[in-house]
């Protein structure tokens, strides 16, 4: 019998890494104090996305009572957060990214209102950076209208879902997606719905996640008086390819959403226009610059941002799919 199985308890933490060791290293420190100080005692569980740089065994030393599961790949945020969720224990399951700080008051506020409110089946809290400035961890589900930058703005002035940039006075608030960061679910509604879609390697995953908790009755609501910092950093902007994989990747993400919450015409003029907004309008006139000023890091990030979309729309035209394993866009990750 696995050592770290023990009987049902109230809250589950997983928490997915790739070599992000340092911001991880704050998130663990954070959860031993609530430990230590508090009534509170979750089950953390890390899972590593083959780092396979020889910190895994320093941190299971470093911390013994939680629980580190080394995935076999990097097969993504979905995978490891589902994986894992199959040794969770806890009624509640929390996801946290690595390089979240998390308080006692964030955590407890979260399952009050969970428990009190049996209709919210999702649960986020206000987030943070390390200067105070709050962030905006939620926002409206991707259409038509929010796939271009000017007409999301003017969408959003105009809509009766448009929230306020921060939470203002309102104590909670009921957006229609909450970010992955930090996300409290009830363990059996998370497996009822499938869990995370593996589908999407990185980003929109959070969005579809709230999308069929919507669709199947719940609510997702999220906490304005109690926050989480979030510090933001680790690989994603470690160098120009790395920025620009990802930034892809958040728009390869919004073609399987449409791909996977629209059908028939409505599905074929949205990826149209998506892939027309991006190649022709926001991205090209970057890359243009990006061919002139080589020299200047940030304009070159635009030039293989728009390499790596053309090589992922020629491998979905000729694969006849929008789900293209990240690995094939680009071999060095």
């Amino acid at each position: 019998m696995n050592k770290f199985r023990k009987p049902l308890n109230k809250l589950s933490i997983i928490i997915v890494n790739f070599k992000g060791w340092e911001s991880l290293k704050g998130c663990l420190n954070s959860l031993v104090s609530i430990k230590e100080t508090t009534a509170l005692d979750p089950e953390v569980i890390v899972v590593d996305n083959f780092s396979n740089d020889g910190n895994l065994k320093k941190f299971k030393k470093l911390y013994p009572d939680f629980l580190f599961i080394e995935n076999e790949g990097n097969y993504g945020f979905s995978n490891g957060n589902n994986r894992g969720a199959r040794y969770a224990t806890g009624e509640y399951l929390l996801f946290l990214n690595p390089d979240t700080i998390v308080s006692k008051d964030a955590i407890q506020d979260m399952l009050s209102l969970a428990k009190n409110n049996l209709s919210y089946h999702i649960i986020s809290v206000q987030q943070k950076r390390p200067s105070g400035k709050p962030e905006n961890p939620f926002g409206v589900f991707p259409t038509g209208w929010t796939i271009n930058g000017l007409i999301k703005t003017i969408y959003l002035q105009l809509s009766k879902k448009y929230f306020k940039k921060y939470c203002g006075s309102q104590r909670v608030i009921f957006p229609d997606w909450v970010s992955g960061s930090v996300l409290m679910i009830k363990q059996e509604i998370f497996k009822k719905i499938g869990g995370w879609d593996e589908d999407f390697w990185l980003y929109y995953e959070d969005v579809d996640l709230c999308k069929r908790i919507r669709e199947n009755g719940g609510t997702v609501a999220l906490l304005c008086d109690v926050s989480i910092i979030h510090q933001h950093g680790g690989l994603t902007r470690k160098n120009k390819k790395n920025i620009a994989f990802y930034k892809t990747e958040v728009l390869k993400s919004k073609h399987i959403y449409f791909h996977k919450h629209f059908t028939g015409i409505s599905q074929i003029l949205l990826q149209l226009f998506l892939v027309i907004n991006t190649i022709f309008l926001e991205k090209l006139v970057p890359a243009i610059f990006g061919l002139i000023f080589i020299p200047f890091f940030r304009v070159r990030v635009h030039l293989f941002i728009y390499f790596y979309l053309w090589k992922y729309y020629f491998l979905a035209l000729g694969k006849k799919t929008w789900i293209i394993p990240s690995k094939l866009i680009t071999r060095s990750h």
